[in-house]
Parts: structure tokens; sequence; C-alpha cells
């Protein structure tokens, strides 16, 4: 089992739901990507990226990065010195679970984070307990409990750096 834990700037989830709440307001999932970098098995949050353009397509109950889209987020992520660790994206209701399309062709690299934001991020959501933690394990997405989450995710008292990335088809 994968020991990494994470530290989230405080700002992180209310910035993140902040970027994904326009798509929900039309009825479509929304996206936040998370870049940082990771030492001594700790890995410290520091951007959240807010995606505009036709690289980032978003539907109800689906959305899609394409590859000039993942391209891009890479030599940003190159740029800055840190990389994409983790995301949150949104679904109706409360179903914070990944489906079983996220699961399948969502991002497959040992230890990213994926949070689930319910009410396509149109609700109240200020805190990670809102949400659905998923972490990418030997081979497979599993659910992290309520006392996983506390034990392996901090929250720091610093903000987050917001930043807006045009993505291409």
């Amino acid at each position: 089992m994968n020991k990494i834990s994470w530290a989230l700037p405080a700002n992180l989830i209310s910035e993140s739901v902040e970027i994904m709440r326009p798509n929900g307001a039309q009825g479509n999932e929304g996206l936040a990507l998370w870049l940082g970098d990771e030492h001594d098995d700790l890995v410290e949050f520091t951007h959240v990226l807010r995606l505009k353009g036709p690289g980032l397509v978003v539907r109800p109950l689906q959305l899609s990065l394409s590859l000039r889209a993942i391209s891009r987020i890479t030599g940003l992520s190159d740029e800055l010195g840190v990389y994409w660790a983790g995301q949150i994206h949104s679904h109706p209701g409360r179903f914070v679970d990944l489906s079983p399309v996220d699961r399948a062709m969502g991002i497959k690299v040992q230890g990213y984070l994926s949070v689930v934001c319910p009410h396509y991020a149109q609700a109240r959501t200020e805190v990670l307990e809102q949400c659905g933690v998923h972490l990418f394990d030997q081979g497979s997405y599993r659910r992290l409990p309520p006392h996983e989450v506390a034990a392996r995710i901090h929250i720091l008292d610093k903000n987050v750096s917001v930043i807006d990335l045009e993505v291409y088809a």
C-alpha cells in the first residue's frame, strides 16, 4: 500500500469549487487540476489549474482532455518545477464515488489523488470531508475512508496559486 500523504493549501478546495462551478451551472461536470511536489512521501499541492479552451470538453456525466491539453499541462508543470499530482472533478447530486468511466479512462498513475465534488459544484463545498477522496494505488482506484483521509491529508496555513491555462484540441 502506498504510504504517501498530502498537504493541501487552506483554500485549495474552495478555489477548485469556484473553478468547477460555471460548468456545473450549465449541467456539466467540472475539473480543476492540482500541481505540486513530493518530498519524503509528502505531496504538497502548490497550484490549481483553471483550464480554458477547446482542449477541455465538459458534458453531463463526462469530461475529457485532448492530447494537446495534456501536453500543455505537462509542459507548464515542468516550467514550474512541479508535477500533476491530483485533481478534483464534479458529479451530479450526492454521488462522490468514481464512475465506471472515471475508473476505466481516468489518470492511472501510482499515488494520484482524485477527488469528486458533489452537486456539480453548485452546493457550498469548502472541506474535503464533503467530497469523495480516491487514490490510485497498486493498479486501481480505491476510495479512502474518513479515518484514512484524516490521517493522510493535512491542511496548510497558506494559499494555493491559481493559474489560468489555455488548452487546445
